[in-house]
């Protein structure tokens, strides 16, 4: 096999000026809350394999055939062959516009989920027990490892979880949960970023279609009707459109930082669940899953054919859900998600779009 420069990252040739801007500290964290501390540092320590430091058949065989998988569905999206496909079929006809009230409760539900779970520490990284170790958001933001004492954000988060769960005054808990997200960037800087996207997507959705159904019936705040009037407004795809483009580029940066710069973070949970890898070899798994999370993220940004890329994306969290014991409830912001995407589909990017795509 034919070696590359130094053995640079493959990845890092073609994203070297982006992958140089972030900050070291961002490779800590979403895939290392399934490990310990300790094998966090010896996965940091070890060395890339080879398929992700040099040129070879292995790796550009599986690149050539994600891209050649990109560029043929988007073309089929673009073309009325998913439709002739369903009448062919008989597949039955689903009028999601009618479950658009589903979206907004499935969102906010998911992020309460979040909250709670996180506030008491009920889904841990992997070395804790259960409420030993309060967190912000995810697993692997706690506050046990930075400097002062935050824990008001324990009981924010409650409060926060407990009125997204109950539909009270949700555009304003949108508000100061957006809020919330963009404080967390002081107290962790880069390895939120793993989260934010899919986070304030969310919020924007909630502040511009509220909190859908089964909601408190509370009273109006005063003063707040034309403002609420003026969201209502909004094109009722474009929060859904918001939703897709930051949730798009969040699993597009978390292939390339995660799987493709620092792939031995995964490698070494393969080892410690003793993954299933059909076959192939541990890093070829590996490259295969960054590959695979990479074109979901363009797929997703490009909001071509989302419904049937929905039910991919949720194979593959219900696998790593199993495979990896990672709880129901580890990705429990992203049902929300996942739910949007099945009933509103891509969304509008402006209020003179007359057709959604998927």
């Amino acid at each position: 096999m034919t070696g590359f420069g130094e053995q640079r990252p493959l990845t890092g040739l073609v994203l070297a000026g982006a992958a140089t801007a972030l900050w070291p500290s961002a490779a800590g964290a979403h895939d290392t809350w399934v490990l310990t501390h300790d094998q966090e540092s010896a996965a940091e320590m070890a060395p890339a394999p080879e398929i992700f430091t040099a040129i070879g058949a292995e790796n550009v065989s599986i690149t050539v055939l994600a891209i050649a998988f990109v560029f043929a569905w988007i073309r089929i999206g673009r073309t009325d062959w998913p439709r002739r496909m369903q009448d062919r079929l008989g597949l039955p006809v689903i009028r999601f516009p009618a479950f658009q009230g589903y979206a907004a409760l499935a969102l906010r539900l998911g992020l309460a989920a979040m909250l709670l779970t996180a506030a008491f520490g009920l889904h841990p990284r992997l070395g804790y027990a259960p409420f030993e170790s309060p967190v912000l958001f995810a697993s692997d933001l706690e506050f046990r490892h930075i400097d002062g004492d935050w824990s008001w954000l324990i009981w924010w988060q409650v409060i926060l979880g407990l009125g997204l769960a109950l539909g009270a005054y949700v555009r304003v808990l949108a508000v100061l949960f957006a809020a919330t997200v963009l404080f967390g960037f002081y107290l962790f800087t880069w390895p939120l970023l793993a989260y934010a996207g899919v986070l304030l997507g969310t919020a924007y959705y909630l502040l511009i279609r509220g909190g859908g159904r089964f909601q408190l019936p509370l009273p109006a705040i005063s003063g707040a009707h034309g403002l609420v009037m003026r969201l209502q407004a909004v094109t009722p795809g474009h929060p859904q459109f918001v939703l897709r483009i930051l949730t798009g580029l969040t699993f597009l940066y978390l292939g390339v930082l995660f799987k493709f710069l620092h792939p031995t973070f995964l490698m070494e949970g393969i080892r410690h669940y003793d993954l299933p890898l059909f076959g192939f070899e541990a890093e070829t798994f590996v490259f295969i899953v960054a590959t695979v999370e990479t074109a979901v993220g363009i797929l997703i940004t490009a909001g071509v054919l989302i419904r049937p890329l929905t039910l991919v994306l949720v194979g593959a969290l219900a696998f790593f859900t199993v495979a990896m014991d990672e709880g129901v409830l580890g990705h429990s912001f992203l049902y929300g998600v996942v739910a949007a995407f099945l009933i509103n589909g891509a969304g509008q990017s402006g209020a003179r779009r007359r057709r959604e795509t998927g």
